[in-house]
């Protein structure tokens, strides 16, 4: 390809307050988004004054980028778009608060502990996704559901545009559930 578009749902990357202390030390060895600044659509848009009263800090959570080659061999990459989700947890705890943040990402790694209890499996639930509510038919067809309560609604690149429902992923994991040497063939706790 001569030009694109790369879209990063990243869940959890870089912290701004790391991106930013780079940016503003002149730091070489380190290239940011933050340093073109301005050139690009950030959400929420007042990241700077929020990462100063943030507990814990702001990560990346989607990015957007374009790229095009010059001259058939140069390859200028630039950002459009980057959401940064808020921290909500110390980022010391166990999967570093991923289950905890508000990022496509994050969702999926948390659905995915859920179901195949590891937070990292996050790339199956993505691929099963857009399966949620098809019904295999006799007839070799398929039949899909609305999806009454979506956990994600809203846009992304829209201040608070972003809504999550996490009352479908809250309580133990259903594999934790399902593990032997956690509770017996009735469902007790062991």
């Amino acid at each position: 390809f001569d030009s694109g578009m790369v879209v990063v749902m990243d869940g959890m990357g870089e912290t701004y307050r790391a991106m930013s202390s780079a940016a503003e030390l002149g730091e070489e060895r380190y290239v940011t988004d933050l340093l073109f600044d301005g050139t690009f659509q950030c959400i929420p848009s007042d990241i700077r004054e929020r990462s100063q009263n943030s507990v814990f800090d702001w990560r990346e959570g989607e990015s957007v980028y374009v790229f095009e080659k010059k001259d058939g061999k140069d390859m200028s990459v630039k950002p459009v778009f980057k959401r940064f989700v808020e921290e909500r947890t110390p980022p010391a705890r166990y999967n570093h608060g991923f289950e905890n943040m508000e990022s496509a990402g994050a969702l999926y790694s948390r659905a995915s502990s859920h179901v195949f209890g590891d937070w990292n499996s996050c790339g199956k639930v993505m691929g099963l996704a857009p399966w949620m509510g098809h019904r295999w038919e006799e007839n070799g067809g398929i039949e899909a559901e609305p999806i009454k309560d979506p956990i994600m609604t809203g846009k992304l690149y829209e201040d608070g545009g972003f809504n999550v429902d996490r009352r479908s992923m809250l309580g133990m994991p259903h594999i934790a559930r399902t593990d032997p040497d956690l509770f017996d063939e009735e469902g007790n706790m062991r």
